[in-house]
């Protein structure tokens, strides 16, 4: 692991385990002060994570963890339906392997007995990473980079916030696999859709509840 891999981690695990919240600018010098190392590691390291979605930066300005709205989650999910959709579908029909997602199934159910916010977060994007993965396509890998960085920041808020518990999306997650395993591609496709509205739905709840408050 390269020091850039090793502040990149470092950094990333604060965001994902909600340490690192919009309020708070990540100032390179200051970044790199941090982790004792020089400034072109750190900004290297933000620059992935600008990259991916989980840090945001515009002209002239430090990079900061987004603070997405109802609309940026709407759009999120749409792009994410309409990406993921059409993999279940094809995995369904071609029946490929699927043994990443099957250890992720596996992960994310002693993260959840665990309690381990970090653990179902990880295990979730890694079950939908390993969908896209093994339609084997690189270009439908790299559309899906360009949202995953911001569909994770969507998992962390729902755990963080106790939107949904950890059982009911891993039950979730096992219709979608199961479904794919059997061949049933408009089961997959409609246990996919029914998963990520839920997402939409308490993400959208939440915003609401917290304007009113």
């Amino acid at each position: 692991m390269s020091i850039v891999d090793a502040v990149y981690n470092a950094i990333r695990d604060r965001i994902l385990s909600g340490e690192l919240d919009p309020s708070e600018v990540l100032v390179e010098q200051k970044t790199a002060e941090l982790y004792g190392v020089a400034r072109p590691t750190a900004k290297a390291a933000i620059d992935r994570l600008v990259h991916q979605g989980l840090l945001r930066r515009t002209a002239n300005k430090s990079a900061r963890v987004p603070a997405l709205t109802v609309s940026d989650v709407r759009d999120i999910y749409f792009t994410r339906t309409a990406i993921e959709s059409t993999v279940v579908v094809h995995l369904a029909e071609r029946h490929l392997p699927l043994a990443a997602a099957d250890a992720a199934l596996e992960a994310f159910d002693r993260a959840a007995q665990a309690g381990a916010t970090k653990g179902v977060v990880d295990a979730d994007i890694a079950f939908h990473q390993s969908l896209v993965d093994a339609v084997g396509s690189p270009r439908m890998r790299r559309i899906y980079a360009s949202i995953i960085g911001e569909a994770h920041l969507c998992m962390v808020l729902k755990q963080t916030h106790h939107l949904h518990s950890p059982q009911e999306l891993a039950k979730e997650h096992r219709a979608i696999y199961e479904a794919i395993i059997a061949g049933d591609a408009e089961l997959a496709r409609a246990s996919l859709v029914a998963h990520l509205d839920n997402s939409v739905r308490s993400i959208e709840h939440h915003f609401i509840e917290a304007a009113d408050a």
